[in-house]
């Protein structure tokens, strides 16, 4: 009687190539959805994330000098008395404006860590919200699928430098300048809008809602959570967080 000779299994597939950095920043313009599963098996989000710091502070340095500091906070104040019927005196508001102005070297210094914090918040955030949704994922995952897909804003904040930096020193205010880069909706609405109305269509943006759409296209690759889930994560988030933005652009702005 002969015996069969079991047959050899079949190697395994060798693991894929882990990205580089640069590739995976690359990747995230021209192979989103490859690079995103890339980044989920080998996390890597130094690259994306020092960009965000770098250009939020060269943002901060430019834009800081031509802001009207005293001519922003009046216009502040000026609104909220035509809403509430109180209002400073102009001492009051030279005053608060010599508090208030800082050079460039000192609002770079605390809003570019600031924002470093506001982007490892926004990931866990999102980290807990696909948790929830069953997603089987470490922090270190959704921290690289988020800083990735912010490279859509960084390239807006890019594109708006030269624009900003074309501007005469002190002649905007706070809440002009951020009309001067045509990227939303709120940027060709009339500057008497209701605060609220405002700051919702602010939100609407070319950026934003790329970056939203790429952050979705990535958690989708997030193993133990359902297409819908990880659509409704971010969306939903970014929902609450336009609300929360206006409203609170509502209560002190009128």
């Amino acid at each position: 009687m002969t015996q069969e000779v079991p047959s050899p299994e079949a190697p395994a597939a060798p693991p894929a190539p882990a990205l580089s950095p640069f590739a995976a920043v690359a990747g995230t313009f021209t192979r989103p959805g490859v690079t995103f599963e890339a980044l989920v098996r080998r996390p890597t989000w130094w690259l994306p994330f020092g960009l965000a710091i770098v250009v939020v502070a060269a943002s901060i340095w430019i834009a800081t000098p031509k802001i009207d500091t005293e001519r922003s906070i009046r216009e502040m104040f000026e609104r909220r008395a035509a809403r509430t019927g109180q209002s400073l005196s102009d001492q009051q508001i030279r005053e608060i404006a010599a508090r208030s102005d800082r050079g460039p070297g000192r609002a770079t210094a605390i809003g570019a860590p600031t924002a470093g914090v506001i982007l490892l918040l926004v990931a866990l955030v999102l980290w807990g919200g696909v948790r929830a949704f069953g997603a089987e994922a470490r922090f270190s995952q959704v921290l690289s699928i988020w800083t990735h897909a912010n490279l859509v804003n960084i390239a807006g904040g890019i594109l708006s430098l030269p624009v900003v930096a074309s501007l005469e020193d002190a002649s905007e205010t706070q809440f002009g300048i951020q009309r001067v880069f045509k990227s939303n909706v709120g940027a060709f609405l009339p500057e008497d809008v209701p605060a609220f109305l405002g700051s919702l269509a602010s939100s609407i943006d070319v950026f934003s809602l790329a970056t939203l759409a790429l952050l979705v296209v990535g958690l989708r690759r997030l193993p133990g959570i359902s297409k819908g889930s990880a659509a409704a994560v971010p969306i939903v988030l970014w929902a609450l967080y336009v609300l929360a933005k206006g409203g609170l652009a509502a209560v002190f702005l009128g």
